[in-house]
């Protein structure tokens, strides 16, 4: 499943909160920021560890079908940050194909489908485990918020929100955040839906040793790198969104 577990750091005082981020390449953190890795230089000195159950391309149905190795962790808490792909897979007849034969999905994306999937991790997480739950909103597909892909992603988070209210999960607002921090004016460049700006960008993190922020930058945009990936400044607005989260609630 690529679940890699941030131990205790020294100095963390008490018994270990075991805290699961499920989730799809945004939470894997390689062609992203990891935000799971900076959750874990803020709060593991207070005794919390992570586990990074991110998985690149998942779909919520991907992420459904691992749920067996997220409960045997026995959390405390699981954050889910999952449908980009979801959202992505309906842009056009190419990307469906490509997250069909990459995921081996049984069926065609969907809302519908997407919601059925949500409502069934939550429910699973719910059953199977005793852990606190958090769902995020999703964040945006390229930064042109008037963009029909956009559109779509608001959509799927309004859809999303009622769903965890349903279930009494609270839902990150991660678009709205991330959205407030984009410029007046701003005018990023179109999201169409390039498969290899998301492989380049990902050589210039890993090979060259150019920051996120910085690819960002060169493509004309704020918080997305390649319209579909966060940089180090969204990655630290989930941070901040799941840390405060943790840290308010009951323990």
């Amino acid at each position: 499943m690529g679940v890699t577990s941030w131990g205790k750091r020294r100095g963390a005082v008490g018994p270990a909160k075991e805290v699961v981020c499920a989730g799809d390449s945004i939470t894997r953190g390689l062609a992203s920021a990891n935000y799971v890795s900076l959750l874990h230089d803020r709060l593991g000195p207070a005794g919390y560890r992570f586990v990074n159950a991110g998985v690149d391309g998942n779909l919520a149905w991907n992420v459904l079908r691992r749920l067996d190795e997220v409960i045997a962790c026995r959390p405390d808490a699981v954050t889910l940050l999952v449908g980009t792909n979801d959202v992505n897979a309906t842009y056009d007849a190419r990307w469906a194909r490509h997250h069909r034969r990459q995921q081996r999905l049984p069926a065609v994306p969907s809302l519908e489908w997407y919601l059925e999937n949500v409502e069934a991790i939550l429910d699973r997480l719910r059953n199977g485990t005793s852990a606190r739950l958090a769902v995020l909103d999703l964040p945006p597909l390229g930064e042109d918020l008037s963009s029909t892909m956009n559109q779509r992603v608001r959509e799927y988070n309004a859809e999303l929100r009622a769903v965890a209210e349903g279930r009494g999960v609270p839902c990150l607002p991660l678009y709205e955040k991330l959205t407030a921090l984009l410029p007046p004016g701003h005018r990023p460049p179109p999201y169409e839906g390039r498969l290899g700006l998301a492989l380049r960008t990902t050589f210039q993190h890993l090979v060259l040793r150019r920051s996120w922020d910085d690819i960002s930058a060169a493509n004309g945009l704020t918080l997305l790198t390649d319209h579909i990936h966060l940089n180090d400044k969204a990655a630290a607005v989930i941070a901040d969104l799941i840390g405060d989260w943790l840290r308010t609630s009951p323990r």
